[in-house]
């Protein structure tokens, strides 16, 4: 059975709890829930939020259809350890049908909407020791999107100094 929008919620604000405990805090995405408030979404978070489920569950299920539909046909994964390393489309199907990642629910998503690209930036896993920060570089291809570029890395800590991250993150106004 197919989770509920408010399940994949309830997850997401649970994994965001786990992980906020290894993680500064930083600005508030729109997946963040303030206690005893309803969570919402923006259109464009909660769009992304089924695709990147439905892009775990393909790699979970070793379903290679669904990732081939999913990914441009240029496709690559980059890594922060490897960064001169792409792994191309073929490679990166090959390997999550064979080590079928378990991965968390994503958390803490950000979407930044460039007409025919959309960058989502978000935090997956559920254990704060083993959680990635992903950046999907999405494209759209008619009147769907697909996957071109992902690049991931370890969570790590906020004591890991970024050059040009202040100490203090800043504070962001809200939209609506």
């Amino acid at each position: 059975m197919k989770p509920t929008f408010i399940a994949m919620l309830m997850g997401a604000a649970i994994a965001t709890g786990v992980v906020a405990a290894a993680v500064a805090p930083g600005p508030a995405s729109a997946a963040d829930v303030a206690p005893g408030r309803i969570p919402t979404v923006t259109r464009l978070v909660k769009l992304f939020l089924d695709r990147e489920e439905a892009l775990s569950a393909a790699m979970r299920a070793a379903d290679t259809a669904s990732l081939e539909r999913t990914l441009t046909d240029d496709f690559e994964l980059r890594t922060g350890a490897l960064a001169a390393n792409p792994v191309p489309r073929a490679d990166f199907i090959a390997e999550v049908t064979r080590s079928r990642p378990a991965s968390g629910a994503a958390s803490r998503m950000a979407v930044h909407d460039l007409d025919a690209v959309a960058i989502v930036s978000f935090l997956q896993g559920d254990d704060a020791r083993t959680a990635v920060f992903v950046v999907d570089v999405w494209r759209r291809q008619g009147a769907d999107w697909k996957l071109a570029i992902r690049y991931a890395s370890p969570a790590g800590t906020a004591a890991f100094t970024i050059p040009g991250a202040g100490a203090a993150p800043p504070e962001i106004p809200k939209k609506y």
